[in-house]
């Protein structure tokens, strides 16, 4: 496998993005987090680890990331984002799509909100964040973490995880760049990123259990709507819409 290289990455973007790599790291987000305001305020900054000893998901859950994934965040200063609550799907389609390129035969999907699968299981995962201080400095973070060629997965993980095989074909570096591409592309046309999940997404169309809080729904999960929300349709034939949420899939 190829190491990751900041000048490689760079040689792959097609914009302007500073760049920091690292072997291993406690996590790319909390790098940013605990340093944003060292970062520009004018255009995207990326850190990119091999691995990280302290990644984690939503609810501040573990991500599993051993050496040889591709971890990275991206800061972003506000005014580069029109719409916030699109951040999360557009990434997901970004690293699906650029999957799909690289792996035409890979079965990769995306599970509404956040979850990089291939064939139904787990592969990566993406988590956006906003991050301020009390001077008025604030940005985006967007975290992506995806697992490549893992020899084996915590007994916990067995089942619901998977990864990429590793190939001659999949360069990290190039990888990387071109999901920032992609990325910053769908930012700037942000009516293409609805249409675009929709396609990718492998969620609608099943029975699924959505937890938001203390709220509990059981129904079908239909699509999402223009803003991204999850639309479900429970037994009484009630819709439903959450913004955010933990959706499983049951059979029944």
């Amino acid at each position: 496998m190829l190491p990751l290289n900041k000048n490689s990455i760079l040689s792959h973007l097609n914009s302007p993005v500073s760049i920091q790599v690292f072997d291993e790291i406690d996590s790319t987000n909390t790098f940013l987090k605990q340093n944003f305001t060292a970062f520009s305020s004018e255009r995207p900054s990326l850190v990119v680890a091999n691995s990280q000893s302290a990644g984690y998901g939503k609810f501040k859950r573990n991500f599993f990331s051993p050496n040889s994934g591709a971890y990275f965040s991206i800061l972003l200063p506000h005014q580069l984002v029109k719409n916030p609550n699109l951040l999360t799907l557009a990434a997901g389609v970004a690293v699906c799509s650029v999957l799909k390129k690289i792996i035409p035969s890979g079965a990769f999907s995306l599970k509404w909100v956040n979850d990089i699968l291939i064939n139904g299981l787990k592969c990566g995962g993406i988590l956006a964040e906003n991050i301020s201080d009390d001077k008025g400095n604030s940005a985006f973070i967007i975290g992506i973490g995806v697992n490549i060629n893992v020899k084996q997965f915590p007994d916990e993980l067995i089942g619901i995880a998977s990864n990429i095989p590793q190939s001659d074909e999949f360069d990290r570096n190039f990888f990387i760049a071109e999901v920032i591409n992609s990325f910053l592309e769908l930012l700037s046309e942000n009516q293409q990123i609805i249409p675009q999940f929709r396609l990718l997404c492998s969620t609608f169309g099943h029975r699924v259990e959505v937890t938001n809080g203390k709220q509990i729904v059981v129904g079908q999960a239909v699509n999402v709507d223009d803003s991204g929300a999850l639309i479900v349709i429970d037994d009484k034939k009630n819709h439903h819409l959450f913004n955010s949420g933990e959706v499983s899939k049951i059979s029944i």
